[in-house]
């Protein structure tokens, strides 16, 4: 493929005159589309031809669009393979908005979802120690409900949010998040190693874990771990509420809709596509 040389010294991209005309929405709309199909697609990228079929452009017009995506970086045009594949600027504007965007920040809009769709309470909680710390709390509207407050400490290994985030640990970082014992807070707290381990294989398989009144009695949860940018568990977010209306059998309900909840947090924090527990885990 031939590339021309312009008088400001920048090679030009062949194919760039002619085409249809495209109204200025449209054509972002058409730009983004591309832009958002080579990203889905496998190296080393997408030629011109194959982009004019995905826009249902003619090259000329579909070119022009590419060459605006390139000279913005967002795109990035090898001259040998004559193919286009993503640019540095996709990575500069990932950066900044991971760098905006706080776990609270992330998961408030689906944890209040959470609620709507439950009518129970929904937690969000990270690791400190061998504790979990509430930083977030949505309230169920009903009278009899749980009453948690942003900022309460608890035993990660009797709760469910502590036991998704541990179960997704690394085994050399498990250790010490685990307290020398494992008091027994109600009668069905887990309270010996191998039992927890256990649990915690349990949860990993099913994608979210289980409070089973072992916290505070009457009180069951189920909650599913967020992931970062980086794929590691960074906190989980729970629903929970009492045994008289969140049931064993509810597990069938809570259990993938919790699951569906961390994951789209997990999305607005950079996690891989397809990452989170089946990769971590």
């Amino acid at each position: 493929m031939a590339v021309s040389t312009a008088k400001d010294g920048k090679k030009s991209i062949p194919g760039a005159s002619g085409g249809d005309s495209v109204s200025g929405t449209q054509g972002l709309d058409r730009a983004l589309s591309v832009l958002l199909q080579i990203a889905a697609s496998p190296p080393p990228g997408l030629s011109l031809a194959e982009c004019s079929s995905i826009l249902g452009y003619s090259k000329p017009t579909t070119q022009r669009l590419l060459r605006t995506l390139t000279r913005r970086e967002f795109l990035h045009y090898d001259e040998d393979l004559g193919v286009y594949s993503l640019g540095v600027a996709n990575a500069r504007l990932g950066s900044t908005y991971l760098n905006r965007v706080t776990l609270r920040q992330a998961a408030l809009a689906a944890m209040r979802r959470l609620v709507v769709e439950t009518r129970e309470t929904a937690h969000l909680g990270i690791l400190s120690g061998s504790n979990v710390v509430y930083i977030d709390v949505a309230d169920s509207p009903q009278p009899v409900r749980i009453f948690s407050r942003v900022g309460d400490a608890v035993p990660a290994y009797a709760t469910a949010v502590g036991k998704a985030i541990l179960a997704f640990l690394p085994p050399a970082d498990l250790r010490e998040h685990l307290p020398g014992t494992l008091a027994a807070r109600t009668p069905n707290t887990i309270v010996t190693i191998p039992d927890l381990l256990a649990d915690f294989e349990r949860t990993r398989q099913r994608g979210y874990s289980i409070d089973d009144a072992e916290n505070r009695e009457g009180i069951r949860g189920f909650a599913a771990p967020v992931f970062d940018a980086e794929n590691k568990v960074c906190g989980a977010v729970s629903i929970a509420g009492p045994e008289s209306r969140v049931s064993p059998e509810s597990a069938e309900r809570y259990g993938p809709l919790i699951r569906e909840t961390a994951a789209e947090i997990s999305a607005l924090l950079g996690a891989p596509a397809g990452g989170g527990p089946a990769a971590a885990g």
